[in-house]
């Protein structure tokens, strides 16, 4: 794992690094902007975040005390995982860990039958023997206008619709049972493109938004994670 906290410690010296959030954050399985990524992490305050990739991140899950982190953000796209990594997964769930999801890992775990019900919807990826007219779709570089449907949510608080250029995904999947938080109008990209989810004891974010540094480096988006990020914590 690398560390990401040591220049964040020395910019707040004097008041200290013990109330940090505790953050795993978990790539792998797509490329990204990965400096980038990784700055817009640095960038928080009061987050202290460890990275990893898959495969070793689900090996990890196995190994780790349910406690030993508040939130795990997955940022990854990958499809092996073991029945022992399964329960490891349910484990933190049980426990309450907070979890945010991005992007491609929506794309994860074509063949858990579960992971929809945990992440509330799912991009349904050619190659896993369902019908052709169900595959999903992606086009890079929308031009996203973005609604905020509830400015009362604490993860959308006193956000303003916004703009965005980012890969969109259409003909998803999404669950009934999930709080939309954001919606664009945009023909090739499905309608919502933020929700909110809950699995057993653990509060769950996913957010479609964010493929590369044109995402990371805009206001609205670093807001929305930052604010994802304490919600699913219950430190809001």
């Amino acid at each position: 794992m690398i560390k990401l906290t040591i220049l964040a410690c020395i910019l707040n010296l004097y008041s200290g690094c013990s109330d940090d959030l505790d953050i795993l954050l978990v790539t792998g399985g797509h490329s990204f902007d990965t400096s980038e990524f990784f700055n817009l992490f640095m960038s928080y305050e009061r987050m202290s975040v460890d990275t990893i990739s898959q495969p070793r991140a689900n090996k990890l899950l196995e190994e780790m005390n349910n406690s030993e982190y508040d939130v795990i953000v997955f940022y990854d796209m990958w499809q092996d995982i073991t029945e022992n990594q399964k329960k490891a997964f349910h484990n933190l769930l049980n426990n309450g860990t907070g979890i945010v999801f991005l992007h491609h890992s929506l794309v994860s775990y074509q063949n858990w039958d579960e992971f929809i019900n945990i992440l509330g919807g799912k991009y349904w990826q050619e190659g896993y023997g369902i019908d052709s007219s169900k595959f999903s779709g992606y086009e890079h570089d929308l031009n996203l206008q973005v609604k905020v449907l509830d400015q009362d949510n604490p993860v959308t608080k006193d956000m303003q619709d916004f703009q965005i250029i980012d890969e969109g995904y259409s003909n998803i999947k999404m669950l009934p049972t999930v709080i939309p938080l954001l919606e664009t109008s945009h023909p090739s990209c499905a309608r919502y493109v933020a929700w909110t989810n809950e699995y057993s004891n653990s509060r769950i974010i996913y957010i479609m938004l964010g493929h590369d540094r044109k995402a990371y480096e805009n206001a609205s988006f670093k807001k929305l994670i930052r604010n994802a990020i304490y919600w699913v914590s219950k430190h809001n």
